[in-house]
This record gives structure tokens, C-alpha cells and sequence, in this order.
């Protein structure tokens, strides 16, 4: 059974080490939706268990109006009409929520994010693989089936901080750090083996905890040209599901 976006965000809130990382979020309202506005340049509209990047729905501020856009599709509105372009967008058999937009980081005039790819084939939480998804051309979403590809993420974060190896250091090893904390507490409720953990980095280097997926996809890290952390993640997919799980 998969687990709702918002549960997830719930469940991290409760972990004040993890609170400062996660951007503001709330089940999608006309109010709600109007509030933020006011408050930041952009919001997403996410289906409160959608996956794959399918279904996001993103408001943008463009001068007066706002870009409401869903796929390749986009309207300009003024910000009262922008609640019903999004039930326009959305499915109306599903549950919405809606996050605070983040200014994402480039690499190489393409905005990306970091999947990290939490195991645990024992009784102890491991980093099988770390990767830069990189969104392609003039695209919002960085997911593989959106036709994001696969960068090192040590170069990625290289070009960030041109000439500061200490940056890109305390970057690896704090995202390291949040990717530990929240599969451990995600785990404690719903008993995890494997977990995808999707962090932002704004122009500015802060980070952000974007999503935990409990059912993360491996294709990503077929794209790297070394090929250990996708050997690692198979080894352990192997080890995980051969005791009665079904492979995903």
C-alpha cells in the first residue's frame, strides 16, 4: 500500500531536526492556495499519491498575472482565477496538496535535484546510491519518466561551488545526514526496506527535502557511466526481496 505524501510530511514534522529542511505544505484549499501566493513567487500542486512527477501542477508569478502550468499545457491568470485552472489540471478522484515553490539550483542551464537511494538488507539503513537528477530543457520536474537524466552528483555540486571543495563537502555529508534521519523515522511507522529520498538545493545552497518515495525506481542510476552504486543497489534488492517480497 502506497503512502501519501502527506502522511510523510506529517511524519517528518515530528523530527525538529528534519522541520527546518521541509518547505511548507498543506492539503490543497482556495484559501490555502491564494495564502501562499501571497507569500512566495511559485507553488506545486501535487496529487497526494501520484508518483513519477505525473500530475504536478505548477502557479508561477509572471509580472501581474500567473503561469499556471501542467505538463506542456499553461494558462495566464490573475490570481483570483487561479483555483479553478487548477481543478481544471487536476483529477478530480484524487487528493491534492500544496507546497511552497523553491528556486532550484542549475547544471548546465537545466534546473536538477538529488535522489538518494536509502536500503536497508539487514537490519541497518544504508546509501546504495547518489545521483543529480537533472530536468530536461524547460521542464519543471526533474523525475525520470519526465525524461530527467542521471549526473554525478559530486560534479554537480562542483559547478555550484566552483573552487570550494569545503561547500561541496558539508553539502554530501549533510544531505547524507537528512537521508539517515528520515528513512529511520519513516521506517518506525511503516516498516521500510527501501526508500528514494528527493532533496532540493536553491541557488543560494540551502537544502530542501522534496519527497521520500517508499517505492523508488533504480533506471536512474543505469544512466551512470560507473556502474557501482547501480551493482550495489541490485545486490541489495536481491538480498531484500529473495526472503519473500515481491521485486518491485
Amino acid at each position: 500500500m502506497s503512502i501519501g505524501k502527506m502522511q510523510k510530511y506529517k511524519e517528518m514534522m515530528q523530527q525538529h531536526v528534519l522541520r527546518p529542511y521541509l518547505p511548507e505544505t498543506h492539503w490543497l484549499t482556495r484559501r490555502r492556495t491564494l495564502k501562499m501566493l501571497r507569500s512566495y513567487s511559485s507553488i506545486f500542486i501535487k496529487p497526494d499519491k501520484g508518483s513519477g512527477g505525473s500530475g504536478i501542477i505548477r502557479a508561477k508569478r509572471k509580472g501581474e498575472r500567473y503561469e499556471v502550468r501542467c505538463n506542456q499545457e499553461r494558462k495566464y491568470v490573475r490570481a483570483q482565477s487561479i483555483y479553478e485552472v487548477i481543478k481544471f489540471f487536476r483529477k478530480p478522484s484524487q487528493r491534492y496538496l500544496v507546497q511552497r515553490g523553491l528556486r532550484l539550483a542549475k547544471y548546465k542551464g537545466a534546473i536538477f535535484d538529488v535522489r538518494i537511494y536509502m536500503q536497508k538488507p539487514e537490519s541497518e539503513w544504508m546509501i546504495s546510491g547518489k545521483v543529480a537528477r537533472v530536468a530536461s530543457p524547460r521542464k519543471f520536474v526533474t523525475n525520470f519518466q519526465k525524461g530527467g537524466h542521471a549526473a554525478s552528483l559530486r560534479e554537480v555540486l562542483s559547478t555550484l561551488f566552483p573552487n570550494s571543495g569545503n561547500k561541496v563537502n558539508s553539502r554530501l555529508e549533510r544531505i547524507e545526514q537528512l537521508s539517515y534521519i528520515i528513512a529511520k523515522t519513516l521506517d518506525k511507522q511503516h516498516s521500510l526496506r527501501e526508500l528514494g529520498v528527493d532533496l532540493a538545493i536553491e541557488k543560494n545552497g540551502r537544502i530542501w527535502i522534496i519527497e521520500a518515495n517508499s517505492k523508488p525506481g533504480h533506471m536512474l542510476f543505469t544512466q551512470l557511466s560507473d556502474k557501482s552504486e547501480l551493482n550495489t543497489i541490485l545486490e541489495n534488492k536481491h538480498l531484500i526481496y529473495s526472503s519473500g517480497s515481491e521485486l518491485p
